[in-house]
């Protein structure tokens, strides 16, 4: 058994990006609805040996992952501008890597993947005849080291988007960006405008958006570009002047957030209990309990499994992108398995391979069913 390790699952530089400073930040703890002006980095976003006491995957994600994403998000920064998807390959490739992995390395994902694993264990444990009168609450299922798992599949998935456009949000208003302990953001705005009830945030599906702030003035944004256009782009590169249109990203990334939500010394207490305030009502990412569910099917003693991620699925004013011609005319299917963006070959392949596999061995529980999002 090795010995403790502290180990970050939001990298420490992103983290000095939104602070004045290189050692503290201001956060705020949504559960608790406590506000620290000046919170400690090192502290922030780390648990003992979250991926491994041998710390194989944090030199990994140290020495592969983040030492040259740091300087690629430096130099955007600096000269507000993209790594051309064409002519810098490399670059543009390691910085899709670092946005999906980000995603995938954090305690919320980690959380999620936990709380699945246990909630189908159960489901299938109450099935089997040694099982009865065992009371099965009485003990947790987790899977070891729940992210490594979820970086393996992040790294596989990068072909998956590679057909999504990059842009760079640069905000010109007095406003600051904010981020959190989960700063990708999985969004939809195709479907949320069409209150579509399917699974609109999976890397091959149709009108996916990919936020990921970078700084207090800067956002990345990946987008599907058949579905989407940005009329006043330029040079890969989107300006915002107006404070509301910060303001509504704000309340994004908030959403998205799974414990804490972390922003420039300067954002005051109360912007953040406003953004706080004006979602009370809103669905929790942090409610995992929403992402599983067991319903009875129309077979004889058969269940239905559904398995899905929370999503930030409320409707959020985002005026500088609009529908394209090519979305407006879409239909979307009546089924809850959406539209994908079958114009990659990266993503046909993959759509191929997987109903390969289904045909092979379907996933399920007596009569029913297992739905993944991907």
């Amino acid at each position: 058994m090795g010995q403790k390790s502290r180990q970050h699952y939001v990298p420490k530089f992103y983290l000095r990006n939104f602070s004045e400073t290189d050692k503290s930040i201001s956060t705020f703890n949504i559960t608790n609805l406590k506000y620290i002006q000046n919170a400690s980095i090192k502290d922030m976003c780390q648990k003992n040996n979250f991926y491994g006491d041998d710390k194989v995957v944090e030199e990994f994600l140290d020495k592969e992952i983040e030492r040259k994403a740091s300087a690629i998000i430096r130099r955007i920064i600096e000269t507000e501008s993209i790594p051309n998807i064409d002519k810098e390959f490399e670059y543009y490739e390691h910085l899709i890597a670092f946005l999906l992995v980000s995603e995938a390395r954090n305690l919320k994902n980690a959380d999620s993947a936990d709380n699945m694993a246990d909630f189908l264990a159960k489901e299938m444990m109450k099935e089997h005849p040694d099982m009865k009168g065992i009371n099965l609450d009485e003990f947790k299922i987790k899977i070891k080291q729940a992210a490594n798992q979820n970086i393996g599949i992040a790294l596989e998935s990068i072909p998956l988007v590679l057909d999504l456009k990059l842009v760079l949000i640069n905000q010109k208003t007095s406003r600051s960006f904010i981020t959190s302990d989960n700063p990708l953001i999985r969004y939809n705005s195709f479907y949320i405008g069409r209150k579509y009830q399917g699974r609109g945030f999976g890397y091959v599906t149709r009108g996916l958006q990919l936020f990921f702030p970078i700084s207090s003035t800067q956002c990345l944004l990946l987008y599907d570009g058949l579905v989407y256009d940005i009329p006043n782009i330029k040079d890969d590169v989107i300006t915002i002047n107006r404070a509301r249109e910060v303001d509504s990203l704000n309340e994004l990334f908030y959403l998205n957030a799974y414990n804490n939500v972390f922003f420039n010394q300067k954002i005051k207490e109360d912007y953040i209990k406003k953004i706080h305030l004006k979602n009370r009502g809103t669905s929790k990412i942090s409610d995992l309990e929403r992402e599983v569910g067991s319903f009875k099917s129309m077979e004889e003693d058969g269940h239905l499994i559904n398995v899905t991620q929370n999503r930030v699925t409320k409707k959020i004013s985002l005026p500088w992108i609009t529908l394209s011609e090519f979305g407006k005319g879409l239909i979307l299917p009546q089924h809850m398995g959406g539209l994908k963006r079958m114009e990659s070959p990266f993503i046909e392949e993959y759509i191929e391979k997987d109903s390969e596999k289904f045909d092979k061995q379907p996933p399920k529980i007596k009569s029913g069913s297992y739905f993944r999002e991907k």
